[in-house]
Order: C-alpha cells, then sequence, then structure tokens
C-alpha cells in the first residue's frame, strides 16, 4: 500500500491540474454537468496534507455512488483528492446534507462548456 504524504501545497499547481482534470472529466464524460471544489481548499484555510474535496454533478448515472467513484478520480494530482459524483437527483435528495450545503457555499467551479 501506498500513500501521498504533502509537506506543502503549491496551490497553482493544484489550480493547474484542477483545470486540467475539469477539461478531461467533460470530454470524456458527456454526463458530467459541473464540477465543484469545495472544503479547506476551497475555502483557503487548507494546511499541508490537505487533500481536495471535488463534487461531480452527473445529469444521470446507473451506477451507485460507490461503484462510479473510481471512473472519476483523477490519475495523478499534486494532492490527494476525494471525489462526489452524484447526479442531479442524489443531490437534490440530498439538500441539507453538510456536503451539498458546503458545495452550495463555493466559488471554485467548472460548467460544462456550452456548445
Amino acid at each position: 500500500m501506498s500513500f501521498v504524504v504533502v509537506k506543502s501545497v503549491n496551490e497553482e499547481a493544484v489550480r493547474r491540474a484542477m483545470d486540467e482534470y475539469a477539461a478531461r472529466l467533460f470530454q470524456s464524460h458527456p454526463e458530467v454537468e459541473e464540477v465543484v471544489v469545495f472544503g479547506s481548499m476551497a475555502k483557503g484555510n487548507y494546511a499541508p496534507g490537505s487533500d481536495i474535496d471535488v463534487f461531480i454533478l452527473l445529469s444521470h448515472s446507473d451506477e451507485s455512488v460507490r461503484d462510479r467513484v473510481p471512473e472519476f478520480l483523477p490519475g495523478s494530482f499534486p494532492v490527494p483528492v476525494d471525489v462526489f459524483p452524484y447526479t442531479r437527483d442524489e443531490a437534490a435528495r440530498l439538500a441539507s446534507s453538510p456536503i451539498i450545503r458546503a458545495v452550495e457555499e463555493s466559488r471554485w467551479r467548472y460548467s460544462r462548456p456550452r456548445t
């Protein structure tokens, strides 16, 4: 088993990696509507050892949340990543949860480019 140990956070590298990751998600997954970074990284109060929390809003999915997580994990990233891929209906059912509230408050968002 391997672990990632982060001793410092290069915010520019994380932002660049996140930009590329969001672009790849939109390109390879037509069901992805929005990608939102939330939690300590989005708030700017991260510390060495912090991960990045990424909420991925999907138009639809036939898989359970647990089963779809591996499909949305980035290959490599400067910090550990937790992904939360929820459909629009699942997110609506969780509207009062702390995760959804944090996602709604985040300003670090990516929306599918309009064609």
